[in-house]
Parts: structure tokens; C-alpha cells; sequence
């Protein structure tokens, strides 16, 4: 992971048409996502005054409050224009990761029951928007490659609770990041109950085996926007790409491997569990891949413009 970015010292982050600095206190106590954790978010890319796919960032916050039952849900208007707010307020144009926040609102008492979240005239409060941009270069050395284990720690599945929300809940994920970090590389591989592949924690991740990306289906973890980007390319460029139940040893004897997060795009892996990948270095999908996706993230049909037509 990159060092900290000093100018985050001074950045002001939004909350419900507020402007406040990092460590200043903003939150009621009775939020619901401070309370019980009724909260969602995503995070674009700001590149030269266009976030990256943002639609598709949109979408899954209003995905993850519909699944979660949110009473309120603002429009994309009102989010769009609570970033576009935050980014001018700290006139911030490029090299930013926009975390985007929703809670359900704040609650009259504390109690996880969805009907506790009114305002003491019995009405229904707004879902509270907050912003939290964030200067910040790529997490992973994508350049060099980085190395993983396999994680103890599963990914639950659909069969306890959606798994497509993109929400407060990561326990699995922070535990299973806590284990490589203690074993000295950079993230780990975590299945599902049924011995499948599902993602890294923040990443997901697909393997090459004789020139064909396959990763695994979406059914334990969120669907990342990275990945629907790399899938889309790869069918854009003729690269032969698929969804598939993936095996520990099919993983295993993958002639490449990689990560794909929103701060990174495609990251290589080098090793995994103390033993190389293919040749040990980046592969040529996988960097072919890479070109692709910085040549998308300066895009026009990939971007969004926040400050208008730019």
C-alpha cells in the first residue's frame, strides 16, 4: 500500500450539506449506520475532472440501499450533486478516490428494527449522503506484482444474505487482508462454502489458463466495477473471457493470475502460497489487460464529467 497522502490532512468531506475535516465529529449518535450498521457506499476514480465509470458506481449504492431496505433513497441527482459539491469545495480534480457513503437515516431509538428509523414526529427521516474524497495513487505495486496466500477465512454466501450489497459489513474480508498481512504479502484468496473461488478482500480476481480470463461468478461478494470494465474489454479485444466456478487447483495452475480494484485496475500476482505463478512475473494478458484499462480510464465513454462538459 502506497504511504499516506499529506494533503488528506486538509480535505473537507460532506455530510447531508455539511462541510467537515477528517477527525471532526459529524455523526449523531443514532445513525443508523453508526448505530447497526445500515450502511452502503462506493467509490469512483476522479481523473482530470471525470469520475470513472460513475454510473456504474451509482447503481451499485442504490442497489446496496434497495437490498438493505432503506425507507429513503436519494436520487442520483442529489448524490451526483453532493460530490460534485465536495470535489469543488476542495478543488480537487484529480488523483482522488470518492468514497461515497449512505446510511438509512438516523433512528429514534436504538434498535435494528428497520421502524426505528423516523424523527420524533413519527415521519421518515432522508437517507444521510456522505462524501469523503480522498488523494490517494495505487494500492498495490502493479507494476513488480504482488504475492498472496489462501485465506482460512471464507466468504459467506447467498444462502445467508444477498451478497451483491455493498455495504458496512466486512468482517470476513478485513479478517481475511489482517492474515496475509501477518504472513508478510500483500492479500489473500477467499472461497466460498463450496470450495469456489470468490474474491480478495476489495478486489476480485481472475485467472488466465491458455490465453482465457476466467473469473469467478458473482455470488459471495458485490459485482465489482473493475471487473465489468476487464470483461467488457476482453470482449471489446477479442479476448476469450468467461465466468466460472474456479477450484483451488485450477488456481493453482494458472499461467497467470490477478487482482482487479477501482485504485488499481489489473494487479499481477506473482506468488501465491510461497509459489510462483506461471513464470513468476506479470503475464501478457494480464498486461495487455492493464493497457487496456488506462487507456479506459481517460476515455470519454468511461468517464463522467462533474463539473460539467469537459
Amino acid at each position: 500500500m502506497t504511504s499516506h497522502d499529506p494533503r488528506n490532512k486538509t480535505v473537507l468531506h460532506y455530510i447531508d450539506g455539511k462541510f467537515v475535516s477528517q477527525y471532526e465529529a459529524a455523526l449523531p449518535l443514532f445513525d443508523s449506520g453508526f448505530l447497526h450498521g445500515k450502511q452502503v457506499w462506493s467509490s469512483p476514480r476522479l481523473i482530470q475532472g471525470r469520475l470513472f465509470r460513475f454510473g456504474d458506481h451509482l447503481d451499485k449504492i442504490i442497489h446496496s440501499a434497495e437490498l438493505n431496505f432503506f425507507p429513503a433513497i436519494p436520487t442520483r441527482a442529489e448524490i451526483t450533486e453532493a460530490v460534485r459539491l465536495t470535489l469543488s469545495k476542495n478543488q480537487m480534480f484529480d488523483g482522488a478516490h470518492v468514497r461515497i457513503i449512505l446510511t438509512a437515516g438516523s433512528q429514534i431509538t436504538a434498535s435494528m428494527d428497520l421502524a426505528a428509523i423516523i424523527d420524533w414526529n413519527d415521519e421518515i427521516p432522508p437517507a444521510r449522503v456522505i462524501v469523503m474524497p480522498e488523494y490517494r495513487d495505487n494500492v498495490y505495486d502493479a507494476e513488480n506484482g504482488i504475492r498472496l496466500i489462501t485465506s482460512g477465512f471464507k466468504r459467506p454466501g447467498p444462502d445467508m444474505v444477498d451478497q451483491t450489497s455493498h455495504d458496512n459489513n466486512q468482517n470476513a474480508s478485513s479478517r481475511a487482508l489482517a492474515e496475509a498481512k501477518r504472513a508478510g504479502v500483500t492479500s489473500s484468496l477467499m472461497y466460498d462454502g463450496d470450495g469456489f473461488l470468490a474474491e480478495a478482500p476489495a478486489s476480485h480476481a481472475a485467472i488466465v489458463k491458455n490465453g482465457v480470463v476466467r473469473t469467478p461468478f458473482v455470488r459471495c461478494c458485490p459485482p465489482g466495477v473493475t471487473r465489468k470494465v476487464i470483461l467488457e474489454l476482453c470482449a471489446e479485444h477479442q479476448i476469450p473471457a468467461e465466468e466460472a466456478d474456479l477450484t483451488p487447483a485450477e488456481v493453482a495452475a494458472a499461467d497467470e493470475l490477478f487482482l482487479m480494484g477501482t485504485m488499481s485496475g489489473p494487479v499481477p500476482v506473482i506468488e501465491l502460497d510461497g509459489k510462483p505463478v506461471g513464470a513468476g512475473q506479470t503475464g501478457p494478458v494480464t498486461r495487455q489487460l492493464t493497457n487496456l484499462y488506462q487507456r479506459a480510464l481517460h476515455s470519454p465513454t468511461h468517464t463522467y464529467p462533474i463539473f460539467g462538459d469537459s
